[in-house]
Parts: C-alpha cells; structure tokens; sequence
C-alpha cells in the first residue's frame, strides 16, 4: 500500500471510528478536552502502526485496545496533577508562617553536594528527582541498563548524596520553610 492509500484508509477510519472512540473516552473521563486528548493520541498511535492494523471488523476494538492506554495515562496524569495542586495548596498555606531563611541555607546546602556528585550520579537522581522515574525499571530504561543495575545505581547516589550532605552538617532531614523541597529531599534522599 502507498502512501496516498494509507492516508485514504487511515482518514475513512478515523472518520468513521472517531466519534466512538470519542464516546469510549468520554464514558470514562471527566473532562472533554481530556477525552479529544484521547481520541488526538489513539489516532496518533494508530497512525504510527496502521501498517500493523487489524482487518476492518477488528479495527475499532483494536482502537479501543489504544484508547484504553490513552485513557489510563489521562487518569496517571490528571492524578499528578490533582496531587501537585495540593502540595502546592499546602506550601502556600504554610510558606508564610516559617522562616524562609531555613529553606535558602537546605537549598544551598543541598545543591552544593548535588553539585559535588558525580555527573553519572547527578543524571540518575535528576531522572528520579526531577523526572519523576520512580521505578528502577524506567531508570534503567532511560538509562539503557537492567532494572537491578539501575536499582545499585540509584542507591548508591542517594548513599553518596547523604554522605556529602552529612558532611555539610545536615545528617537530618531538615524541617524547612519550603514543604516542596521537603518532600523532594524527604522522598528521594532519605527514604531509600
């Protein structure tokens, strides 16, 4: 099939199966940007693998089978987001009543061992940290190793990072005007 057909099958289909794939996503999200959002990353994703599609009596539910993926990553997704506006809900409510000196001297702090790390170290908790990698798995993968071998690699910073903080005089996980960086040192530091 060229690419003139491909297109011309893949716009029939779209036409056709969108507005149920639509209906799919609306029945399960809240939100209907969220589920166009869906039905754009289906079609999407269909798009990149319409050389693998099914036969036409299989195509919507093989379309399903993708908005099912893209509906639970909008669920995974809205579910950070509702989380990240209470926290930060929270920092707001409780920033003005702490000394906001205590969170500059942690950030200082801090970033100074960060930056005494090794690149490699600094790149594997930038991934957890910052990138929100929260698997060894997915490290691994960004990282191009094994799960295990991303699992010591991860451990092994963290280990390093609290040494060098320890030896900056924080051996604690500081309480601090700033409840982000708290929960970010908390969660990612300490708690191995």
């Amino acid at each position: 099939m060229n690419d003139s057909e491909a297109e011309g099958t893949f716009s029939e289909a779209f036409d056709r199966c969108a507005p149920s794939v639509l209906r799919f996503a609306q029945r399960r999200l809240e939100d209907r940007d969220a589920a166009w959002d869906v039905v754009n990353e289906t079609f999407t994703t269909a798009w990149r693998h319409w050389d693998q599609r099914p036969a036409d009596g299989e195509l919507l539910p093989w379309l399903y089978a993708i908005a099912r993926n893209a509906v639970r990553d909008e669920l995974r997704s809205a579910g950070r987001r509702s989380r990240l506006a209470a926290r930060l809900s929270a920092a707001s409510q409780t920033r003005h009543a702490a000394d906001s000196a205590d969170g500059v001297v942690l950030g200082q702090s801090v970033g100074e061992a960060f930056a005494r790390l090794s690149a490699t170290d600094r790149e594997v908790l930038r991934l957890v940290a910052w990138e929100g990698l929260g698997d060894a798995r997915s490290v691994g993968v960004a990282l191009g190793l094994s799960a295990g071998a991303a699992r010591v690699r991860i451990h092994r910073a963290r280990n390093r990072l609290r040494g060098l903080i320890a030896e900056g005089g924080l051996n604690q996980p500081p309480e601090t005007a700033d409840p982000r960086a708290r929960i970010c040192v908390r969660s990612h530091v300490w708690e191995a």
